[in-house]
This record gives structure tokens, C-alpha cells and sequence, in this order.
């Protein structure tokens, strides 16, 4: 009889371990010929749906999405000691268009999504020069991106537990490439003329500027994505993700 019970209290947490995708979520069969298409259908339900949290799945509000501080990409370099902080950035879950592709050989994941606006709300320190004239300021950024495409790559691996097959993010990308931006820095310079000149000098090479930041801090916008993508993951084994795999 208690080989029974300790039995069943078993297949009890080894249930609780693992969940079904939400009941909201589109799930799609991995036979079917239009599988890619009803994935990217899939995956824009699912992050439109994350204007508040799923706490049950570790998944996070998107409005705002938090990165608590970014560091620089190694072989990066700047002109001055620069610190970002308490990133909030609005506008995932409103979404243009979707286009994902799933490769079941080599376990990756690419996303291609449009929004109409995001924007990014950072808090700064900055210590150097510039124009000649000493630097040391703090305060918030605050950048506009209009009609921009986020590419996501997921590299997966598979990985067994308690006998159910579940997948893990092992590396991640994110590249983003918006039509225009806007750029506001409050405080960076004592005189606002020159704060307000200079915040529209980085607006005009929006674009440019945008990308070198890109470069010197994407490894950290992309763990912190991975992060709360694996949270997920680990909650939901594979053949709940997906049919027929």
C-alpha cells in the first residue's frame, strides 16, 4: 500500500513538472506542409497576448520589457566611460507582420517581426569628453524606432527530463533595423540649447548610431530574451509545443 501511494505522489510531481502550452496559445503540427506559416501566426498570438504576464510559464510582461543593465559586447569600443541601466522598452506585443521559420535538423529558430513603434526608455551615466567640453552626466535616454524589424535566431539543443524530450536556447541573436528613430538625452549637457542640438545631430544619424550600439551591447539585449524564452521551455516539453514530433 505504500509503494502504491509513493507511486502515486510521483506521477503527481513529475506531472506537475511539466505544462500543456497555455490554452490561448496556437499549437501547430510539424507534418503539415504549412507548418512555418502557422508557426508565425502562432508566435505573434503568443507575444501580443504578453502585454501582462503568465507567471505560471516564467513569462514576463512585454510592456514594458525589462533588461536590467547591458554590458559591452567584447572587442567593443567607446570614446567614454558609459553605463546603461533599467531598460523599458513598450510596443513587442503590437505587432505588423510575423515570419517564422523552424529547421527541425539543426534546431533553429528564426523570427522576423515588424512593429510599428517601440520605444526605449534607458537610464544612463556617462563620464569623458566631447566638443572639447568635460562630461559628467546621468540621466534618461529616451529613443523612438518606427516601423522596425526585429530578426531573432535561436540555437536549440534537446535534452531529456524526466523522460520527457524538452528544448533549451543555447545561443541567441538579435539584430534590429528600424526605418527611423528619434533620440532624446536628458542632462547630458548643463546648456539645454546644446542638449536639445545635440539630441537632433543623433536623430539625423539615427540609423548609424543605432547600429553601432547594436554592436557594443546586443549580446546582452539577446541573453536577456533567451532567458525568458528557456523559462518557458523548461515548463513545456516538446511534443506539447508541437504535433508530430
Amino acid at each position: 500500500m505504500k509503494l502504491l501511494i509513493l507511486f502515486a505522489i510521483f506521477c503527481l510531481e513529475h506531472n506537475s513538472n511539466s505544462l500543456s502550452l497555455p490554452s490561448t496559445f496556437q499549437r501547430c503540427d510539424k507534418r503539415k506542409s504549412n507548418f512555418n506559416d502557422c508557426l508565425s501566426s502562432a508566435i505573434q498570438n503568443a507575444v501580443s497576448q504578453l502585454s501582462k504576464p503568465i507567471k505560471e510559464y516564467g513569462l514576463p510582461s512585454f510592456e514594458p520589457f525589462l533588461i536590467p543593465a547591458v554590458t559591452l559586447n567584447p572587442g567593443s569600443t567607446v570614446s567614454m566611460d558609459q553605463n546603461f541601466t533599467n531598460y523599458r522598452i513598450t510596443g513587442r506585443t503590437n505587432i505588423t507582420s510575423t515570419k517564422a521559420i523552424m529547421n527541425f535538423d539543426d534546431l533553429t529558430l528564426t523570427i522576423r517581426m515588424v512593429h510599428p513603434e517601440i520605444r526605449y526608455l534607458v537610464d544612463y551615466q556617462v563620464k569623458g569628453s566631447m566638443f572639447l567640453l568635460p562630461i559628467d552626466a546621468s540621466g534618461l535616454v529616451t529613443a523612438k524606432g518606427y516601423n522596425i524589424l526585429y530578426t531573432s535566431i535561436f540555437n536549440f539543443e534537446e535534452y531529456t527530463k524526466s523522460g520527457r524530450r524538452y528544448l533549451r536556447v543555447v545561443s541567441g541573436k538579435i539584430t534590429m533595423e528600424p526605418e527611423s528613430m528619434t533620440f532624446y538625452f536628458e542632462n547630458l549637457f548643463d546648456d539645454k540649447e546644446l542638449n536639445d542640438a545635440y539630441s537632433r545631430a543623433v536623430t539625423k544619424r539615427s540609423k548609424e548610431i543605432f547600429g553601432l550600439l547594436q554592436y557594443a551591447y546586443g549580446d546582452s539585449y539577446a541573453r536577456a530574451y533567451s532567458d525568458v524564452f528557456n523559462n518557458f521551455l523548461s515548463k513545456v516539453p516538446l511534443t506539447e509545443l508541437f504535433e508530430g514530433v
